[in-house]
């Protein structure tokens, strides 16, 4: 199979993902998959032209100020009916709070910088969200492995968008923010995209599905970040204060 192939290949794949996604990703489950590249490789070649602009245009350099070391605020930690007051200018609890602070500040740097790989290593939050989503019966039609070649060209979509505003970002640094703004409305598009003919839903009831997977996919993201920050809050506590 040639690679840029007018026949087969990466061109086609693309092609093929921007003019007539669901088409593509049905004869993928059929069988018909000869003429394609597989989800994995696609986004793969996707990601590699993402870091390549996203460091040469920049974007890469988004940075976050570090914390004041001087941190002057009172924390106030209630024990049943006591009240206890730990004024900050305490070493330990000066340094507990520094050390949390920090944690979200570099978590934050993190995901501005190095969202695309986040949205990978959530793959299976976004299997687990289209699958309640779109629909009791289509779960009976299609495996989870069938899920992830829609969401995984899905995603691909998603990165080549982002490539396209990391391409703006030297021009319009207040044009790149809005777009990268509306990035769920992108995943929303990509998911609907990808999934409308594969579900045989109407393009209005795919929206709405997709708008739930993505909603969801939030909700279970956020609930793991929460349980990260609760067990985080505890060891700062019990390392420092205890």
């Amino acid at each position: 199979m040639a690679i840029l192939g007018r026949d087969g290949g990466i061109g086609y794949t693309i092609k093929n993902l921007f003019s007539r996604p669901g088409k593509m990703i049905v004869e993928i489950l059929e069988g018909k998959r000869r003429k394609y590249v597989s989800p994995f490789p696609t986004l793969f070649l996707a990601l590699t032209l993402y870091v390549l602009i996203f460091t040469a245009t920049g974007t890469k350099n988004i940075e976050i100020d570090n914390l004041p070391e001087d941190l002057d605020t009172e924390l106030t930690v209630k024990v049943g009916d006591k009240t206890t007051e730990i004024n900050n200018n305490s070493t330990a609890a000066k340094e507990m709070l520094q050390k949390g602070a920090q944690l979200v500040v570099d978590g934050y740097h993190f995901y501005l910088n190095h969202y695309t790989l986040c949205y990978m290593l959530t793959l299976p939050l976004f299997v687990i969200a289209a699958r309640k989503c779109y629909g009791k019966e289509n779960r009976k039609r299609y495996n989870r492995a069938e899920y992830i070649v829609a969401i995984v060209y899905a995603m691909v979509i998603l990165v080549l968008y982002r490539c396209v505003i990391n391409l703006i970002y030297p021009i319009s640094h207040h044009f790149y923010g809005t777009m990268a703004f509306y990035e769920p409305v992108a995943i929303i598009i990509a998911l609907t995209a990808c999934f409308r003919k594969m579900m045989g839903f109407s393009t209005a009831k795919t929206v709405w599905r997709s708008i739930l997977t993505v909603a969801l996919y939030y909700i279970l993201l956020g609930a793991i970040v929460t349980i990260c920050a609760v067990a985080i809050v505890f060891f700062l506590y019990f390392k420092y204060l205890k």
